[in-house]
C-alpha cells in the first residue's frame, strides 16, 4: 500500500510538471524538458547491446514569488531501462534572507562538487556522455534536508552551503532516523569564468548489510555492496551494524572563450578505514559557436579493505566531440578505453564507442 501511494505520489509530480509547462506564461514560472537517446557499442558486446536506446526524460519547473522560491524534477524512463519509471529527482522549497543568504527545505542535490551542484538530470548540458564513474559508487547524489546557502559579505566571490540531512540509508523519508548527514561546502570564485569548490560530507549507514548506500536510488549499481557469502566483508551474516561514512572532495571549473576543463577529486572512507580516491578530469576546446572537441579521464579505485563498496578500480580514457545542431539539440560522440578491475567483475578491458542526442527546450 505505501508503495502504491509513493507511485501516486510521483505521477502527481509528473503532472503538475506537464501542467506548468503548459501554463508557463508568466515570467515567474519557468518549465523545461529534457530527453535524450543513446547507442554504445564496443568489441566485448553482442548485437542486441548495439540497439538506438531512449534515455532519461526529465521534466523541470521553477517558480518565484518575492523572497520565496519553487524547483521540482521528475524523471522518467522506460521500465525497460530502470524499476523505477517516475522517480522525483528534486523538489524543494527556498527562502532568501536578503541578497546573499538563503534556506531551502526538500530533495535536493547534495553540493559535494561541482557536478553535482551545477548539471541537472538533462544530458543536453553535461559536458561528456556520462557522470563521472563515482557517482555510481559513493557520491550521495540527493539529500532530503535542510541547507543553508550564500554569499561571504567580507570576500568577494567566497560562498557556502550547509546541510542537514536524512542521510543516503533513510532515501526520500524524511528524518526518519533524525539528521543522519551533514555537508560543508565552501567555494570561491575569482573571476565569473573559474570557480573552485571543496566539501566534506558525513553520513551513517544504517544497518550497511542490508541498506545499499544511496538508499535504492536509481542512480546507483547496487552491485558495488561488498558481497562475501552474503555479507560485507569482516561482518557476520544478518550484522546490523551502522557504519560511518566520510567524503572530502575538491573541484575546479573554468570555461572561457575557447576553452573548458573541469576536474574532479574525492577521497572518502567507511568506518574510518583505508582511503578510496576517485578522479576526473575534462578539457574541452570549442571549435567554433556550434562544434567542440574533448578529452576526458576517468579513474576510481576502492581500497581491498572496504567493508561496504567492492573493492577495485575502474577507469576511463576517451575522447569526444559535441555538435550544438540547434538551440535546443546536442549531438556527442565519444570513443573511450575503459578498464574494470573488481572483486564483483571479471577482469574487462574494453573499447567503447557511444553517440548521444539530447534535447533541451
Amino acid at each position: 500500500m505505501m508503495n502504491a501511494y509513493k507511485h501516486m505520489i510521483k505521477l502527481l509530480a509528473f503532472f503538475v510538471g506537464i501542467l506548468g509547462a503548459v501554463s508557463a506564461k508568466s515570467q515567474d514560472i519557468n518549465a523545461n524538458w529534457f530527453t535524450h537517446f543513446e547507442l554504445e557499442t564496443s568489441d566485448r558486446a553482442q548485437a542486441m547491446d548495439r540497439e538506438f536506446q531512449w534515455g532519461e526524460t526529465a521534466l523541470f519547473l521553477t517558480a518565484n514569488s518575492g523572497r520565496w522560491s519553487f524547483l521540482s524534477e521528475t524523471s522518467f524512463q522506460a521500465e525497460k531501462y530502470r524499476d523505477q519509471q517516475f522517480t522525483v529527482e528534486r523538489v524543494r522549497v527556498r527562502y532568501e534572507f536578503n541578497r546573499d543568504n538563503a534556506i531551502s527545505f526538500g530533495k535536493m542535490h547534495t553540493p559535494v562538487n561541482y557536478w553535482n551542484d551545477n548539471f541537472h538530470h538533462g544530458r543536453y548540458f553535461f559536458p561528456t556522455i556520462n557522470r563521472p564513474s563515482s557517482f555510481a559508487r559513493f557520491i550521495p547524489v540527493h539529500e532530503v534536508g535542510l541547507r543553508l546557502s550564500g554569499q561571504s559579505p567580507m570576500v568577494e566571490g567566497v560562498g557556502y552551503d550547509i546541510v542537514f540531512g536524512t542521510g543516503q540509508s533513510e532515501g526520500d523519508d524524511a528524518f526518519a532516523s533524525g539528521v543522519q548527514s551533514y555537508t560543508a561546502s565552501f567555494s570561491w570564485a575569482p573571476t565569473p569564468q573559474s570557480k573552485s569548490m571543496i566539501s566534506y560530507y558525513r553520513d551513517a549507514i544504517l544497518d550497511h548489510k542490508d541498506n545499499p548506500f544511496h538508499g535504492g536510488n536509481h542512480h546507483v549499481g547496487h552491485d558495488d555492496l561488498q558481497d562475501h557469502d552474503g555479507a560485507p566483508q569482516g561482518l557476520a551474516s544478518g550484522s546490523e551494524t551502522d557504519i560511518a561514512y566520510e567524503l572530502v572532495s575538491w573541484s575546479f571549473h573554468h570555461e572561457g572563450d575557447t576553452w573548458r576543463t573541469l576536474s574532479e577529486l574525492s577521497a572518502n572512507r567507511t568506518d574510518q578505514g583505508d582511503l578510496n580516491w576517485a578522479a576526473f578530469q575534462y578539457v574541452g576546446y570549442r571549435v567554433n559557436e556550434t562544434l567542440s572537441a574533448y578529452a576526458l579521464f576517468d579513474y576510481v579505485n576502492v581500497s581491498k579493505d572496504e567493508i561496504h563498496f567492492s573493492a577495485g578500480t575502474e577507469q576511463r580514457i576517451g575522447v569526444g566531440i559535441e555538435w550544438f545542431a540547434t538551440n535546443s539539440a546536442s549531438l556527442k560522440v565519444e570513443l573511450r578505453r575503459e578498464h574494470k578491475d573488481r572483486t564483483t567483475d571479471a577482469h574487462q578491458d574494453s573499447t567503447v564507442l557511444e553517440a548521444q542526442l539530447a534535447f533541451g527546450f
